[in-house]
């Protein structure tokens, strides 16, 4: 139980991680235009239209809003006895993907730092109904949830530290990232094979994985800054 416990542990940190990363990620043009470091304002207005074209590509892609009012689906094996299931969910429910708050974006020519602040305010899924019905190897398996779950400022602080050279052009001296969780608020009615799991599967998500995030905020900054800092070089050269 301790090793599950531990491997749980350490796939939702690098799930957030590189979750944190993929926000940041929009802060690098597609094309590689030139940039003119010089131009303060002209840098920071290009970062900020970058956060909010990914603003809007999420809600043009279907995601912020994303409402499902009925679907369900299933899937047999050509032996059903082994395995065969049947799902239906009702009126899924997301918001917040896109509500991308920008707290600050600032470019410094004289200490050629750029500090960018930015923050999901509310991320929330729910459901009213998520049930599935099945069999694995002969064994009757039925599932029933329902309930809703917030994810409460998901906030990422980004200071990139930058040296310019005539020959060598543009490098990246440092980079530090600040990610933060404000809460989670679990309210999941969760039964299995008829069995109620309510309050085992609300402690994990309201309070396992924000304690986690919290506990290894060191190492997931780390991990941001390691792969952010390739992100950025490989669009720099």
């Amino acid at each position: 139980m301790c090793i599950a416990r531990k491997s749980i542990k350490m796939k939702l940190i690098f799930a957030l991680a590189f979750l944190a990363v993929g926000i940041n990620a929009t802060f690098i043009p597609e094309r590689r235009l030139p940039i003119d470091l010089s131009d303060e304002r002209l840098i920071s207005g290009q970062i900020e239209k970058a956060i909010e074209d990914a603003s809007q590509a999420i809600k043009d892609a279907g995601l912020d809003p994303l409402h499902i009012k009925k679907e369900s689906r299933s899937y047999a094996l050509p032996v059903p006895v082994i395995f065969n299931y049947e799902a239906l969910v009702e009126d899924f429910l997301s918001t917040g993907l896109s509500d991308i708050k920008i707290h600050k974006v600032d470019y410094g020519v004289i200490l050629s730092r750029l500090t960018v602040d930015i923050e999901l305010p509310l991320i929330h899924f729910s459901a009213a109904t998520a049930k599935a019905n099945g069999v694995v190897f002969s064994n009757d398996l039925s599932v029933e949830a329902s309930g809703k779950v917030d994810i409460v400022s998901v906030r990422v602080e980004v200071v990139v530290r930058v040296s310019i050279g005539v020959i060598s052009g543009i490098s990246i001296r440092s980079i530090d990232v600040n990610f933060r969780l404000g809460d989670i608020n679990s309210d999941i009615s969760l039964a299995v094979r008829g069995r109620d799991y309510s309050d085992t599967v609300n402690d994990f998500v309201g309070k396992f994985v924000p304690d986690t995030i919290k506990a290894h905020n060191k190492e997931i900054n780390e991990l941001l800054e390691i792969v952010l800092k390739d992100v950025i070089e490989a669009n720099l050269n």
